[in-house]
């Protein structure tokens, strides 16, 4: 893209921050962060399925700012696209801990992108994979998702072992925080791939959203998965994507598909960005 002209990740990493810092100075810098986090969810949400309430909560979100700062914001995201582009790796948890907007007092964190590529690197493995040689796809349950560290870190282990995670990776995360919730559904977006992000408390099993990613409704994994439940007999135990998308709380044909079953991953519990 002509915005980075050849620039290097640090480079542009700089330069999203730069351009971060001028929009609304009068604004506390969290807000603007999440207005961001926020318009760039709705975008691609929308984009790929229409949602009215969301759709508000854009207009809404964009009420409160300069026209110069809405030109700004896709800026941002134009520059996440790219440092996203060389590998899938969390990009905005790190930029989130940078700006120093994390509450420390509630224990948030997001878990260093090394960090989660060593313990991917060391959970999915060839042998963990190894379903995939018969299985069409499998899926994995992430409880404290954060901004999608792991996700994107098994997703680097499973296009390096050859396999496409469009079609062979289903993803359902989980977070109590609303923000890194919706970093996770523009970062996992942004990578294609198929995932269920819920707004919710996986302890109280409260859901208060929920967001499918573009590579969910276009690639058909709604029926997917319920034809996968329905040649297991419904004793498949990973869980079963809503029907509808929560509006957001803010106070189809199916191709065919191999018989065999999927396998599901429980990610490790030490991925725990935000505390209960």
């Amino acid at each position: 893209m002509a915005i980075s002209e050849g620039k290097t990740p640090d480079a542009l990493r700089r330069q999203f921050l730069e351009i971060f810092h001028q929009i609304a100075r009068h604004k506390h810098r969290y807000d603007v962060f999440r207005d961001f986090v926020i318009l760039a969810a709705t975008a691609l949400h929308n984009g790929a399925m229409m949602d009215e309430a969301r759709e508000t909560e854009y207009v809404n979100t964009t009420g409160g700012y300069a026209r110069e700062d809405i030109e700004s914001f896709p800026k941002l995201l134009a520059i996440l696209v790219e440092l996203l582009q060389p590998e899938p790796r969390d990009i905005l948890g790190p930029l989130y801990m940078e700006l120093e907007i994390a509450s420390r007092e509630q224990g948030q964190f997001f878990t260093p992108p090394e960090l989660s590529d060593l313990m991917a690197a060391m959970n999915f493995g060839p042998d963990l994979l190894k379903p995939l040689e018969t299985a069409p796809f499998i899926t994995v349950s992430e409880p404290a998702c954060g901004a999608g560290g792991m996700i994107l870190s098994l997703v680097k282990v499973l296009i390096e072992e050859g396999h496409d995670p469009a079609e062979r990776l289903w993803a359902h995360c989980v977070d109590v925080n609303r923000l890194a919730a919706l970093m996770c559904y523009v970062q996992l977006s942004l990578w294609n791939v198929p995932a269920e992000i819920v707004v919710g408390n996986s302890l109280t099993l409260e859901t208060r959203e929920v967001w499918h990613t573009p590579a969910h409704h276009l690639g058909f994994w709604g029926a997917r998965l319920a034809r996968r439940d329905a040649e297991a007999g419904q004793g498949d135990a990973s869980p079963a994507p809503a029907e509808q998308e929560a509006a957001p709380d803010t106070s189809q044909s199916e191709p065919t598909e191999d018989s065999a079953p999927s396998f599901d991953v429980q990610l490790p519990g030490e991925q725990m960005d935000f505390g209960f």
